[in-house]
């Protein structure tokens, strides 16, 4: 599949889902949290050197792993190596999973009702999407408001050195973390900036310096007017099917549905989830004992052994403090 998107898609780069690959990583080492941990601190980590020194706890802890993860490429799954024109460090492909739980009642359907379903949502959305637009009075749309106003909240402990015109040497009060920034260029050598589009935490404290606004550094990418532009189109509007133009004579008759062939058990809709994910039932400890003859292994239905009366005085009492607890 990588392979494909490099062939055929030179110019746009291609992402691994973290989460999944996390869960192919775990089905080879096991994982655990530590390994979980030092993986997503080397993904999340925006410049070379904090990914080096995640990647080097990593080799320390576990060296099969570590050359595990660094066969993937770096582009794939690292926010340090990725490009800065998308303007996105998402390491999760949760816009696919959020449209395939949203179009979960419609994915059963035929074909033709399927689509319909899918082109009158989008028709729904473009249209609310213009009207929360113009009850926005701000130029920068909520989402990229509020992670810039996480990063303000962060710019307690930075000191601002001024350098020369608009350079800057942002330095912590206490780790010895130092960054160099520019706000003429609109650079920080976090990379957070460049990657985002939004000036990071020691961006802020050089702009804050020069009393000027963080907001008016904040991409145009995220701006009404870009937000505009992508929903100024409309979703066509159609008639009805009694409406829709006959094909030609002779060509209903040529059109056959695919064979259908019912598979075992109760479709699948919804995606199978590894076992540490939210929302899957946590395996039950100990063995399953016989409410007939007591014994592990088996139960009831397919026991062939005499009744046993503790057997039985067992399964009385779990049910009467089942009833206990309400």
């Amino acid at each position: 599949m990588v392979a494909v998107f490099e062939e055929m898609f030179e110019r746009v780069e291609h992402r691994l889902c973290l989460r999944q690959l996390y869960a192919n990583f775990k089905k080879t080492f096991g994982g655990g949290t530590l390994i979980r941990d030092l993986m997503m601190g080397a993904a999340k980590a925006a410049y070379y050197q904090a990914w080096e020194a995640k990647m080097s706890e990593l080799k320390a802890f576990d060296k099969k792993a570590w050359e595990w993860l660094k066969d993937v490429p770096t582009k794939m799954w690292c926010k340090h190596a990725f490009s800065y024109y998308p303007k996105c460090d998402v390491l999760m492909n949760n816009l696919s999973e959020s449209f395939n739980a949203t179009i979960l009642v419609a994915r059963d359907k035929p074909i033709l009702t399927l689509c319909e379903w899918i082109r009158n949502y989008l028709m729904n959305r473009t249209s609310s999407s213009v009207k929360k637009l113009a009850n926005w009075p701000h130029r920068i749309l909520p989402m990229p408001q509020r992670r810039l106003e996480k990063e303000v909240s962060m710019t307690g402990y930075w000191q601002p050195t001024w350098v020369i015109d608009e350079e800057f040497q942002v330095a912590h009060q206490f780790n010895g973390q130092q960054f160099i920034v520019n706000t003429a260029k609109k650079t920080c050598t976090c990379n957070f900036w460049e990657l985002v589009g939004i000036p990071c935490r020691h961006a802020v404290t050089a702009i804050s310096y020069q009393g000027k606004e963080p907001l008016d550094y904040v991409d145009d990418c995220y701006s009404r007017e870009k937000y505009a532009a992508c929903y100024g189109f409309a979703i066509s509007a159609i008639n009805g099917v009694d409406m829709w133009p006959k094909p030609p004579d002779g060509v209903e008759e040529n059109i056959l549905p695919p064979l259908y062939k019912k598979g075992p058990g109760r479709p699948r809709k919804l995606r199978i989830r590894e076992f540490d994910e939210a929302g899957v039932r946590k395996p039950r400890k100990g063995k399953y004992h016989c409410t007939t003859c007591g014994h592990p292994g088996h139960n009831a239905g397919s026991c062939k052994l005499p009744q046993d009366p503790n057997a039985l005085n067992r399964k009385v009492n779990t049910i009467l403090s089942c009833f206990t607890m309400f």
